[in-house]
């Protein structure tokens, strides 16, 4: 039997925070605005532009009430900033943003080492999070990392990870993202994990953050697609890493898996050549991207 593939899918765009959080270099805060409105104009309507975080912890990003200030606002298009915690919360709210993503990982070592939490202590933020965006009229997305391995404990099981996922949707968390923190994953599992996850919600919808991994992020890709998940993170010139985790590679490229869905006649809603565009203009903000 013939696959059955969607006829359109989401692309979340994460270029101007986890593309960018990871240099060391800053990124001039109106060069940051350029690639978010190159972004929108290309036809991304979600777009992660910054993170909440102490800029003790992620220098980069310490301009962030900056950006959202300085870029343009189009209708139709969700912009939102990452928050590690609950004063990440407060000031998305203050810069008047509608939609915020919260994070965590399934492994206590690297939630410790990336959030300085147990992984219980981050779901009762979480949870007091999602409590006070209610009531602000603001939505919630949560990532949970190290889903498909750890650099630190290696396997995770998948019951850990369905047991967050569930606790993020009762919170009230309107999607979740599986992210692969390292590269790690691969086809078989990326199938597996985004079923056994899938099956366990009730309402909340399921995305897939893979990061480079010579090719292999795009096999994981298809399993995921075959798994059921439309929804997918990815970051202009494939940029990115996280910080505390050892190993850690660039996103998987906007541009690229733009191009793969045209070519099987899945609609992403953003135009291929300005993306790639995009991308190349992401890549001209580092000094060296790979």
């Amino acid at each position: 039997m013939l696959k059955k593939y969607p006829k359109q899918v989401k692309i979340f765009e994460v270029g101007p925070r986890d593309g960018l959080q990871n240099e060391d270099r800053f990124v001039p805060t109106e060069k940051k605005i350029e690639l978010i409105n190159k972004l929108v104009d290309a036809g991304c309507e979600y777009v992660e532009v910054t993170a909440f975080v102490h800029p003790k912890w992620v220098p980069q990003m310490k301009d962030a009430k900056e950006v959202i200030a300085g870029m343009e606002k189009q209708a139709g298009v969700m912009y939102n900033a990452l928050i590690p915690n609950f004063k990440g919360l407060e000031r998305a709210i203050e810069s008047g943003l509608k939609e915020v993503v919260t994070i965590m990982s399934s492994s206590e070592s690297h939630n410790t080492k990336n959030l300085n939490m147990t992984v219980s202590q981050s779901l009762q933020e979480i949870e007091r999070i999602n409590q006070h965006a209610a009531k602000n009229n603001v939505r919630v997305r949560s990532y949970i990392g190290t889903a498909y391995g750890c650099p630190m404990e290696g396997h995770v099981p998948v019951e850990k990870t369905i047991q967050i996922a569930q606790a993020l949707e009762s919170f009230g968390s309107y999607e979740i993202s599986l992210g692969d923190t390292t590269g790690m994953a691969n086809p078989k599992q990326s199938y597996e994990i985004a079923v056994a996850v899938k099956e366990s919600l009730k309402q909340a919808s399921l995305a897939a953050h893979f990061h480079r991994a010579d090719g292999i992020e795009f096999a994981n890709i298809l399993a995921s697609l075959d798994a059921g998940i439309t929804v997918f993170d990815s970051a202009a010139g494939g940029l990115g890493g996280c910080p505390y985790a050892p190993g850690a590679t660039g996103n998987i490229a906007t541009e690229t898996l733009v191009a793969m869905f045209e070519r099987m006649g899945i609609a992403t809603g953003i135009d291929p050549e300005k993306i790639k565009a995009c991308g190349d203009f992401a890549k001209s903000l580092v000094p060296i991207a790979e």
